[in-house]
């Protein structure tokens, strides 16, 4: 049923609460976790204008960690896992990885509660909920 899930991460607490559930559903249907991680340079430059270069490269490395990291936490779990960085938007990069890896199913984190219980989507989950041609499990 599900051969590839994808786990989009900025490294965020919200992101990283989606990384369990990935891993329970890769353990179910011995699936694989390909976990992404998206360097949006265009506002890395808007943050930084004057050091773009070496800013951009210190986001690259800490995705490249990120990533690592979640690999490493797969290996433990027992559950094949494909670290990768991108460059691009999040939200169309992600689409477009879904698209170009035929994923099967995202699972993504959500923002945060509002303080009515509702969970609160930030922008890219929101993108890839209501654009994604996969199921979409969003963690909050």
């Amino acid at each position: 049923m599900y051969e590839t899930i994808l786990v989009p991460t900025d490294g965020s607490e919200q992101a990283s609460a989606a990384i369990p559930h990935a891993f329970d559903l890769a353990g179910t249907y011995g699936a694989t976790v390909h976990a992404l991680c998206v360097v949006d340079r265009a506002a890395t430059r808007q943050l930084a204008p004057t050091k773009a270069e070496s800013t951009m490269e210190a986001v690259a490395e800490e995705a490249r960690r990120v990533t690592r990291e979640i690999a490493d936490r797969a290996a433990e779990a027992g559950v094949d896992c494909v670290a990768v960085v991108e460059e691009g938007a999040p939200d169309d990069t992600i689409l477009k990885y879904v698209d170009e890896h035929d994923v099967d199913m995202v699972v993504i984190g959500g923002r945060k509660r509002s303080a009515t219980g509702k969970l609160l989507f930030g922008s890219v989950t929101q993108s890839v909920v209501l654009q994604a041609d996969v199921p979409v499990t969003v963690v909050g």
